[in-house]
């Protein structure tokens, strides 16, 4: 196995058991690369935005309530939110792209709409594709639970995929059971 899909309804947990899953490999010293996404709240509380953040820190935009954002293409939309392109590409794309050998795993949060806005994004996720389905990479990433996108679909397809669903049931649970296949299938123990 080289691949788990983590899947949920927005707001269940899944960044929160990915930053949790991030936090847990640095303190046991495994090397791995990616990033997870935030949301930003207005003081109101009302969600304004999402901001991606690198496993070592680095931060960007990647999405703002549509009225903030000024000159942007009405394509770069989703939503009532207009995706910051050049500022996730800023991130995303070093991330993906400036990986070492000694880091063979990679972390998304998330693959989604709003993060396939961007092309390049898209290209480097179907070449990570190709090298998890060779087993040359091992690799963790959220996804939508009800959105159909190809890349998506694409991984669920790759033999012997992890797949799993939280919920607000099984989210402490399932964040120990997502840890422990991550270690296992990294080949060290748990």
């Amino acid at each position: 196995m080289s691949l788990i899909l983590i899947t949920g309804m927005p707001g269940v947990g899944k960044t929160t058991i990915v930053r949790n899953l991030g936090a847990e490999l640095q303190k046991r010293v495994i090397q791995f690369d990616g990033f997870y996404t935030e949301e930003l709240r207005s003081a109101t509380g009302e969600r304004s935005g999402f901001d991606i953040i690198t496993f070592g820190g680095t931060k960007a935009p990647l999405a703002r309530v549509s009225d903030t954002v000024k000159n942007a293409p009405a394509r770069n939309r989703v939503g009532k939110y207009t995706v910051c392109v050049p500022e996730f590409e800023s991130v995303a794309l070093p991330t993906l792209s400036n990986r070492t050998t000694a880091a063979s795993l990679l972390i998304l949060d998330e693959i989604g709409k709003m993060e396939l806005k961007s092309k390049a994004f898209e290209d480097r996720l179907v070449q990570i594709t190709d090298s998890v389905a060779r087993g040359e990479l091992f690799f963790v990433a959220t996804i939508p639970l009800k959105a159909t996108l190809n890349i998506v679909e694409r991984l669920k397809r790759i033999k012997n995929v992890r797949l799993f669903h939280v919920t607000q049931a099984n989210r402490n649970q399932i964040q120990r059971d997502i840890l422990e296949a991550t270690v296992r299938m990294l080949g060290k123990q748990f």
